[in-house]
């Protein structure tokens, strides 16, 4: 490696650091637990504490971190496009459709209600993405689609919210502001399972996105089924997009982000590495971000998940537009 860290270095780092985190997040909270107590099958409330709360709550981080950072290298690729990311396409803004038509319109369906509503507006909108794509020759005209209709989607939703009743518009607006600590633990782990498969499949289609990075007619002349290579990136991004928003909030910048934090920090980039670590990195993260929402040491508790993940996400996009400047 001509600079950064090795690949092998990397892997080392990232693992010890989301162990040591995902044991500090089980340890630290404003309750104190007994070990020994919490892992019993005895209904305690230290048991209840550790398996409702603090677990549920590091899995899902774990699961939203790693999702849209997988998700936001895939449309990276296949985009050639850096500032691509998991909300291009309007997946996010087809689960706020979901979650604004429940919570705005006063239909009180419970978590799993809103959590259904938001993943069928992401599946509606990949389904039309996907009908649209087949008319679209080139990935930049289905990139300003997704803008688009992610523009047309937020009218719609500030329509609603204009017209909604306060309670349910704070009600929104605390969802807007995302969280990892909502989902049960079998939602939670059902997220992870699901990341998991994603990157079987894309690890699966890893010379393909190398080969993409040439250029389409290149990958085409090296045997790239573009059709099938499309339908892989936009069903896992729809997929995983949809059901983390739901579950999370609309959570900023992780997709963006952290590829390029990858990047910076290791110089290797087929994707047979570039996947997992990207997997790897985006966990970090997200973990690293929810101390700043627990807010160790506050009483009165930490900033929104976004507020967080944007002070540490921006600064990041900022400095890949001035590198790329500088380099040029």
């Amino acid at each position: 490696m001509d600079r950064g860290m090795t690949v092998q270095q990397l892997f080392i780092v990232l693992g010890l650091g989301i162990v040591v985190q995902v044991l500090l997040h089980l340890a630290w909270g404003p309750i104190s637990i007994d070990w020994l107590d919490a892992w019993s099958l005895i209904d305690s409330t230290d048991s209840l504490v550790l398996f409702h709360v603090r677990l549920p709550r590091v899995v899902t981080a774990m699961a939203a971190g790693s999702g849209l950072a997988l998700s936001g290298l895939l449309l990276q690729t296949w985009f050639h496009n850096p500032l691509a990311g998991p909300s291009v396409l309007g997946i996010s803004a087809g689960s706020s459709m979901g979650v604004a038509l429940v919570l705005l319109t006063g239909l009180a369906w419970g978590w799993w209600g809103i959590t259904s509503a938001a993943v069928l507006g992401g599946m509606l909108t990949l389904l039309l993405i996907l009908l649209v794509s087949r008319r679209f020759q080139g990935s930049a005209t289905l990139l300003i689609f997704g803008l688009m209709l992610s523009y047309v989607v937020g009218a719609l939703v500030t329509v609603l919210q204009a017209e909604a009743a306060q309670d349910a518009l704070q009600q929104f607006v605390f969802w807007g502001m995302g969280t990892f600590g909502q989902a049960p633990l079998k939602l939670s782990v059902v997220m992870l399972v699901m990341v998991l498969l994603a990157w079987k499949l894309v690890a699966s289609k890893s010379r393909d996105l190398d080969a993409w990075t040439l250029g389409s007619l290149t990958a085409q002349s090296m045997g790239v089924d573009e059709k099938r290579l499309k339908y892989t990136v936009i069903g896992v991004t729809g997929v995983l997009a949809g059901i983390i928003t739901a579950v999370c909030g609309p959570v900023a910048f992780l997709g963006l982000a952290i590829p390029h934090l990858v990047r910076l920090m290791c110089s290797e980039r087929s994707h047979r590495l570039m996947i997992p670590l990207t997997i790897l990195t985006g966990a970090f993260m997200a973990l690293l971000a929810d101390w700043g929402v627990r807010a160790p040491g506050l009483d009165g508790g930490g900033w929104p998940l976004n507020a967080v993940l944007s002070l540490l996400g921006g600064p990041m996009v900022v400095w890949v537009l001035f590198r790329k400047t500088w380099n040029a």
